[in-house]
């Protein structure tokens, strides 16, 4: 048996006993190795410092570690061919305590041939980090399973934005086996965020990596990202509406055809997404078929996002 399905299984068994059962137990399992199979990107190796004491593996730290009190995430052996346009190349991810942290980056230059600057020195910046799962599993029973077979499975957990310290509890209080977690740095002026697989331990490459570059790209404000990362947290989408609603984040207004031409789908796939978005309540639709506009509207994103403080 694998380490990392090992360290899934203790920290399963952190969750309700009642919801932990054989079937539980079969259905992590799956999902473990459905994700483990799958297909994704690498950018870089990871390490983790847990309150002083270095990990391999994040999982083998929630399955043994209590409490988080300081940590890190440190990035090791960057692939330097691959697309970083939507990535930003990191040394180290410090926490301080209290939410905040230090954040040791590089600059990249995707206009530039050479696109990383050699020599350059670290640039080290005051952040407040937070955290949620994008890729998980929380068990539950057979006999929670069958209650409304036709309803489908409940929603039994809800992930939210937190402070790593927080998160660190929710994953202990909830049994919940995180397979892939997005990292959020926030300064006065921007976001960076780290999606970090850790059944295989490594920073992985943004879906958008290599595609056509949005020609009107939107100022946000920290707060702004700090919204979007609520509602993406939180609300339960689609995987193609979801990378609809981050291409249309970063924009100041798009077209389905915009968005089909920068994520490679076809204009009917995009319009479908958008149109997912708009009824959320997330954004804007203005004009007529077949020349829609859609945009966000961070006023929405506030009103939204502040279901889920």
């Amino acid at each position: 048996m694998p380490d990392a399905l090992r360290h899934c299984q203790a920290i399963m068994k952190f969750g309700a006993a009642e919801e932990v059962d054989f079937h539980a137990e079969k259905q992590l399992k799956s999902s473990f190795y459905e994700y483990k199979q799958a297909k994704r990107v690498p950018l870089a190796s990871s390490k983790y410092l847990v309150n002083e004491e270095e990990y391999d593996s994040l999982l083998q730290a929630f399955a043994e570690v209590k409490e988080l009190e300081t940590g890190g995430i440190r990035f090791f052996k960057p692939n330097m061919k691959e697309n970083w346009d939507y990535n930003t190349p990191t040394s180290m991810i410090l926490l301080m305590g209290d939410g905040m942290g230090i954040v040791e980056r590089f600059d990249y230059d995707s206009f530039s041939l050479e696109k990383w600057s050699k020599g350059q020195e670290v640039q080290k910046e005051l952040v407040m980090l937070r955290a949620f799962p994008t890729r998980f599993y929380v068990p539950m029973s057979i006999k929670t399973k069958s209650k409304d077979p036709l309803a489908g499975p409940p929603r039994l957990y809800i992930p939210r934005l937190l402070t790593l310290e927080e998160f660190w509890q929710d994953i202990r209080a909830n049994g919940l086996v995180p397979f892939e977690i997005r990292v959020c740095a926030y300064t006065r002026s921007a976001r960076f965020s780290y999606d970090i697989d850790l059944v295989n331990n490594r920073m992985l490459k943004d879906f958008r990596g290599g595609q056509v570059p949005p020609k009107n790209k939107a100022v946000r404000t920290a707060m702004d990202y700090m919204n979007f990362d609520m509602i993406l947290a939180s609300t339960d989408m689609k995987e193609l509406v979801k990378k609809v609603f981050i291409s249309l984040f970063e924009v100041k207004e798009a077209t389905a055809f915009d968005i089909s031409h920068t994520m490679g789908i076809t204009d009917t796939m995009a319009r479908n997404g958008l149109d997912a978005v708009v009824s959320r309540e997330l954004a804007d639709k203005t004009g007529k078929p077949p020349r829609e506009t859609y945009k966000i509207d961070p006023k929405l994103l506030e009103v939204a996002a502040s279901e889920f403080l």
